[in-house]
């Protein structure tokens, strides 16, 4: 099939309803996905979700029942992995121990034939890219784990792929290794201009480095959007849960004309609450806000925004306090959780089993229906 540059309002990578099976289990279900030249897209989800099978369909190394992919304007369905010029990093480094970290690299260089003086300035450039200069004849035995997986990154790029695909590239190694080499990663594909996709379930790695998130659940993208949008206005409650903390308050009521009660009292603000797809016109609701979000003041102090309440516990968290509350309504208690600075804490001598108000801003609230929402508490 003859390629193409893809248009100017064409995706450089586009996924169409790709639909993957495993016997009767359905790994993917129609799932979709368009990503930019130059894009970082995060396919973000748990363990089971099929992200690292939809990689894996992109990538060539898993086929599927149903949909396309389209990579630089050409229809790549059907090709081997081999035919898709595509750079993959697996989790597990995937390096030949008995090849230094410079043969590594320049493995597929010499594959393709390329002039030996040519592939040497080449692995050059980018061990350096990486991080490694010096290194170059290390054995990967030697490497620490963030370093044998520089090399990888490297070995991926070394025949300038049009895709870069990551697979959790992250997940075995330590914390502070972790959080440096994804700053890395992320400076590495913005300076060469690369698209990305990469697979996590590490929701802070898909905040902290991708331009794009896609959240999948059960075989399918539940939302599409970036960082912010995914935080900020999570369009299901598995989606509000699973992408930071959230508090979920059940009993609440949408009426007719659209007001959101809670107990006896309107939840009204300036621009919210925000009203979630599916919640209906009237019925019973479940309203959510982030711990962040949610305010705690003396017992005295009252306003619309305020709710009686007290202290369950306190964990300490080092500059910030997670605090456990039980929020009284209508007759009855819901528990939830506020995460407050220290500064907070000692200002108001905050202590376990304290009355309280809380303060709940209505514009930080989500609306859900009733049925769909998940469990509520500390």
């Amino acid at each position: 099939m003859p390629q193409r540059a893809p248009g100017k309002n064409e995706p450089y990578l586009l996924v169409e309803n790709v639909t993957k099976r495993f016997g009767n289990f359905y790994a993917l279900r129609e799932v979709g996905l368009a990503a930019s030249a130059g894009e970082f897209v995060c396919i973000l989800g748990p363990s089971g979700c099929g992200k690292t099978t939809m990689l894996r369909v992109v990538a060539g190394l898993e086929s599927h029942e149903a949909g396309r992919v389209v990579l630089a304007g050409r229809d790549v369905t059907g090709l081997p992995v081999s035919r898709r010029n595509v750079g993959i990093v697996f989790q597990s480094y995937a390096l030949f121990p008995n090849l230094t970290a410079a043969e590594n690299v320049g493995y597929g260089l010499k594959s393709r034939n390329a002039a030996r003086g040519a592939r040497h300035d080449r692995v050059k450039e980018l061990l350096r890219l990486v991080g490694l200069t010096g290194l170059g004849e290390v054995y990967p035995a030697r490497l620490s784990g963030g370093q044998q997986q520089r090399v990888a990154l490297a070995r991926a790029m070394a025949l300038s792929p049009k895709l870069l695909l990551l697979d959790e590239p992250l997940s075995a190694l330590d914390a502070k290794v972790r959080i440096m080499l994804r700053g890395e990663i992320r400076a590495l594909q913005r300076r060469l201009g690369v698209t990305t996709v990469m697979v996590t379930h590490d929701q802070e790695e898909a905040l902290t480095m991708a331009d794009r998130i896609l959240v999948m659940h059960e075989g399918m993208v539940v939302q599409d959007g970036s960082p912010r949008d995914i935080y900020d206005a999570p369009a299901t409650p598995f989606v509000a849960s699973f992408i930071g903390s959230m508090n979920f308050i059940g009993g609440g009521k949408r009426h007719p004309d659209g007001t959101v009660f809670l107990g006896n009292r309107s939840i009204r603000g300036a621009n919210g609450p925000r009203i979630a797809r599916g919640a209906g016109d009237a019925g019973e609701v479940t309203l959510a806000i982030r711990p962040e979000d949610v305010t705690l003041a003396p017992r005295l102090e009252t306003g619309p925004d305020l709710w009686p309440g007290k202290t369950r516990h306190l964990e300490f968290r080092g500059g910030v306090y997670r605090v456990g509350l039980s929020l009284f309504v209508g007759g009855g208690e819901r528990g939830m959780i506020a995460d407050v600075s220290a500064e907070t804490v000692r200002r108001m001598e905050l202590r376990e089993d304290m009355g309280l108000s809380v303060g709940l801003c209505p514009d930080r609230m989500h609306v859900y229906r009733q049925e769909t929402h998940v469990a509520e508490g500390a």
